[in-house]
């Protein structure tokens, strides 16, 4: 298994899960020397010269990319499921160019946020069949680009739609797509009736986790049993990236040393 943590070249809001923000010529040397695999890289806008050279400085440090999270988009307002259709094409138009950056960076793509929540008076059959059309078109792009699209259960305080493990593996299994999952445990900890039975259950479809504590933070700053949860990842042979997806408390650099102590501790070495 390899581990990463979670950056972007902007500044998000101060309870984004994003450790590293910022001054890429900073921090991507320093999560190399903490001893990091790779990163998840926030994207807002690939063309931008800071998300380049960002990229570049990856390559120069021998940092990897997991997935690339196009959330921002769903904060302005462009999502997926969106029923408007003028709204959804320009969502379409603006991942393109976010799916051709993971590419670059051998990554992959997350749809979290960007699926957006269900209206009240919405049929859940009409949301999820023009969030599955959305996911196909999403996969035209990606295909050709050899981009795994990723789903990501996210709690209801976040968004109303997918929020349990089981809950998307059932929709993708549904609707026959051929895209996978990307686990967060501080999200399977919240909608999940057992973290290692969705583990279990999910094996097949499971590409990428984010690997978080109780309150958002490293594995060990909460008051979860962390080492049952990897011995169980583990043993189902996921070799992927265990991401801190995390919040910055008391700061990401505190965050990130946590979060290596805790790999050393359990015998996992940068790859």
């Amino acid at each position: 298994m390899k581990i990463s943590v979670s950056f972007a070249t902007f500044n998000g809001a101060d309870a984004s899960p994003i450790l590293f923000m910022g001054n890429a010529e900073r921090a991507i040397p320093t999560i190399a020397e903490l001893g990091y695999d790779g990163v998840d890289f926030f994207s807002r806008n690939p063309s931008d010269y800071e998300e380049r050279k960002a990229a570049r400085m990856l390559e120069k440090n021998n940092l990897g990319v997991g997935v690339v999270m196009p959330a921002a988009l769903a904060g302005e307002g462009l999502t997926m499921s969106d029923p408007d259709e003028a709204v959804r094409e320009e969502f379409m138009r603006r991942i393109r160019p976010i799916i051709d950056f993971a590419s670059d960076m051998g990554g992959m793509v997350s749809m979290g946020l960007i699926r957006g929540s269900k209206r009240p008076e919405e049929q859940d059959e009409v949301f999820f069949d023009r969030f599955a059309d959305s996911c196909r078109r999403m996969l035209d792009m990606a295909e050709r680009k050899n981009v795994p699209l990723v789903i990501e259960p996210i709690n209801r305080s976040e968004i109303n739609t997918l929020n349990s493990s089981i809950e998307s593996y059932d929709f993708i299994r549904k609707y026959d797509l051929p895209v996978y999952l990307m686990l967060d445990t501080f999200h399977m900890f919240q909608e999940d009736d057992s973290v290692l039975r969705s583990l279990e259950v999910c094996r097949d479809y499971i590409k990428h986790i984010h690997f978080l504590d109780s309150n958002r933070l490293a594995p060990g700053m909460g008051d979860r049993d962390m080492e049952q949860i990897y011995g169980k990842i583990k043993d189902l042979g996921y070799d992927g990236y265990l991401c801190l997806e995390a919040l910055r408390r008391p700061d990401g650099l505190t965050v990130a040393k946590k979060g290596i102590e805790f790999f050393r501790k359990i015998g996992v070495k940068r790859g």
